[in-house]
């Protein structure tokens, strides 16, 4: 597979659910463990500011649209940023959660009240069999 563009990820990666925009980098049918195994990559942070900057650009989310990625080393987790307009979102902004939405590390922040839905849109236990 040749290089992708950040441009061209978002492009191909976001799905319109219900008034949320998401993004997600890897499909996975389980959750993982309650600890994560790591920090996510960097460039996968990199990648999401992007798409929150892309997205805001091209007016396809205002200042109180979302975007998420499901965290690449831990199928349990998934990173959004703070509660913060998308063209606004550095890479200080994004935070981790776990599948019921609660914050790894809140860093005493704000956080979306739409958080929920990405947590059960990542959630495998969410979706009949």
């Amino acid at each position: 597979m040749g290089h992708i563009t950040r441009r061209d990820f978002v492009t191909a990666s976001v799905m319109t659910f219900p008034g949320v925009l998401l993004a997600s980098r890897q499909a996975t049918a389980s959750a993982g463990a309650a600890h994560s195994d790591g920090a996510p990559d960097p460039q996968l942070i990199e990648d999401l500011v992007s798409a929150n900057h892309i997205l805001a650009d091209e007016g396809i989310v205002d200042g109180y649209g979302h975007v998420s990625a499901r965290h690449d080393r831990n199928p349990g987790r998934y990173l959004l940023s703070r509660d913060l307009a998308p063209a606004l979102v550095t890479t200080d902004d994004i935070l981790e959660y776990d599948l019921d939405s609660n914050p790894i590390d809140s860093k005493g922040r704000s956080q979306y009240l739409e958080r929920f839905i990405h947590g059960e849109i990542y959630n495998p236990e969410s979706y009949p069999s």
